[in-house]
């Protein structure tokens, strides 16, 4: 019966594993510099990560590509080469495999460029250039802005963290009291 058991657990991890990994397919990534040479030719690992040698300063594209990706799903892109960071947000399958998404960044003096590709879903977090876990942030009612991941410690997250939503009737009673909805806590 232990033997049952260990070997059912062990199909479990390795069932959740490959969903894991299923979740961000391969990626091709092209580094290119300002005259249009490839810089570096590769795809993104098991993570959804990759990274480039030292290169020469100056500007690159980087391009991303994908016949993989299932199609419906969306993705953020984050590049980064020292303290620049690129981001882009929504990204669908549809795209990487019509031609790819590409993005600009400066590099300087002997930095690289290194990259990650996350399914864009509340459960798969990239990790910010800060090194932590970026934070999920569901799209605004009445913005024009999609969800998306920003750094944990940045102004955005805070802000998310911090605000407290209102209904109709709370902010019609502090405007007829002549308080401001950011002072105090929502109902």
């Amino acid at each position: 019966m232990k033997t049952i058991a260990r070997s059912f657990v062990v199909s479990l991890i390795a069932a959740a594993a490959s969903v894991a990994s299923a979740a961000v397919p391969v990626i091709n990534v092209t580094v290119a510099d300002s005259s249009g040479k490839a810089a570096y030719k590769g795809a993104t690992d098991g993570k959804g990560t990759f990274a480039t040698g030292k290169l020469q300063p100056g500007g690159y594209v980087v391009h991303f590509s994908s016949k993989s990706a299932p199609k419906g799903s969306k993705y953020a892109l984050v590049i980064s080469a020292g303290t620049k960071k690129v981001m882009a947000n929504a990204v669908e399958a549809e795209k990487l495999a019509a031609g790819g998404a590409a993005m600009k960044i400066d590099v300087a003096a002997g930095l690289n460029i290194t990259g990650q590709v996350a399914a864009e879903d509340k459960n798969s977090a990239p990790m910010g250039h800060n090194g932590k876990p970026m934070v999920w942030l569901p799209k605004k009612l009445g913005s024009n802005l999609a969800a998306h991941w920003v750094e944990s410690d940045s102004a955005e997250a805070k802000e998310a963290q911090t605000s407290s939503s209102f209904s109709k009737k709370n902010i019609q009673d502090r405007q007829n009291q002549s308080i401001s909805p950011n002072q105090g806590g929502g109902r």
